[in-house]
């Protein structure tokens, strides 16, 4: 009988063994589990936080939240609009050499030296020269610029028309030229955050010289 009682002793002594291994281990697997889950929460939080960016709008009296994943989604629609700005600030010319050398500095922060090099080329052949003589207005007409998106650089293609408005006339010229685009730092003078690589124009040729009072969609 005494070896019967220890025996039952000792299987006692076993299945409580056995019992607090199983506590420890179930613990031990909720502790991972649980820190597990609340570094997940930790770095989804994190996550969230940094793609979030506040804009100041109005002048600085109320506060939008943007999400950056939406900045992205909007990239095409930047760069459309930052080829838009430099052919305006490139093109769109008044007579007056102070204001044509600010518009090409500004325009110069939106690309590398091939705007440059198309710049000092126009110069040289007396374009601005001319533009100044003759009091001469230049005006773009952008029909179109379309962008691949999907490979960096990104090609870019450009429909427009140029208007030469003079006292009395005006002249219609074709512009059409390409480019590529890259993905820079965000700056004042480059709020897109592109580059334009390769700029050429492959077309400047004359379409018509019509009188001023023909011409309706022209208003000073």
């Amino acid at each position: 009988m005494n070896a019967n009682f220890n025996f039952r002793y000792l299987r006692n002594i076993e299945s409580s063994f056995r019992l607090v291994r199983i506590i420890v281990f179930v613990a031990l697997i909720s502790a991972i589990g649980f820190a597990a889950w609340v570094a997940y929460l930790s770095f989804k939080s994190n996550q969230e936080s940094r793609e979030k960016i506040y804009v100041l709008d109005n002048g600085g009296k109320s506060i939008m939240l943007a999400l950056a994943q939406e900045q992205n989604a909007n990239r095409p629609a930047e760069a459309k609009d930052h080829i838009k700005t430099f052919l305006k600030l490139f093109f769109n010319q008044e007579p007056d050499e102070k204001a044509i050398d600010e518009n090409m500095k500004q325009a110069a922060y939106l690309g590398d030296e091939s705007i440059t090099r198309h710049y000092l080329d126009l110069r040289e052949k007396g374009f601005y020269t001319k533009l100044l003589q003759g009091n001469t207005i230049q005006k773009v007409m952008i029909d179109s610029v379309n962008i691949d998106m999907n490979r960096s650089p990104y090609y870019c293609s450009i429909n427009a028309r140029i208007l030469l408005v003079r006292a009395t006339n005006i002249t219609f010229r074709r512009l059409k030229a390409d480019c590529y685009l890259i993905d820079a730092t965000r700056t004042d003078n480059n709020p897109h955050g592109f580059v334009i690589e390769r700029f050429r124009v492959t077309d400047n040729s004359d379409i018509e010289t019509i009188n001023r009072d023909q011409y309706e969609g022209y208003h000073q």
